[in-house]
């Protein structure tokens, strides 16, 4: 997918290559999106007419508020935020990655198991921040 962030093609085959597989593990998956913290779209898979660009545009912000109330309220970094509503689930999280730059968001069906969908998700989210890690290393090492 053409993105407005510097992506290297070989990280974007791999933020392809693990959503998709993601979409297609878990039946229950009807989209995912990836994006920039700051909500530029990167790359998506959806089953319906869902917006991407407004997904990603959201869910950075929603990351970037979870962590912050998990501070807040001092009971630590928050791993994920979840929305749950009466006809679907939304998982976003950060890619864990050495420089935090990416989100990725999952959108389920509200029968679906949440664990489940947890897992996919961030299974998914760690190959990408693996791929991310070893880009940024091979940078620094060629600086």
């Amino acid at each position: 997918m053409s993105n407005g962030f510097n992506l290297p093609a070989s990280i974007a085959a791999v933020v392809g290559t693990s959503i998709r597989r993601l979409h297609q593990s878990v039946p229950a998956v009807a989209g995912c999106v990836v994006a920039t913290v700051d909500g530029r779209l990167l790359d998506h898979v959806a089953n319906g007419d869902v917006d991407p660009k407004r997904i990603a545009a959201m869910i950075g912000s929603m990351v970037a508020l979870g962590k912050t109330l998990g501070s807040e309220v001092r009971i630590g970094d928050s791993s994920y935020v979840a929305v749950h509503a009466s006809n679907g689930i939304m998982l976003m999280q950060q890619v864990p990655s050495r420089r935090q730059l990416l989100v990725v968001a999952t959108l389920a069906t509200a029968s679906t198991n949440l664990g489940v969908v947890l897992h996919a998700t961030r299974l998914a989210a760690s190959e990408i921040g693996a791929a991310l890690d070893d880009w940024l290393a091979r940078g620094q090492a060629a600086a």
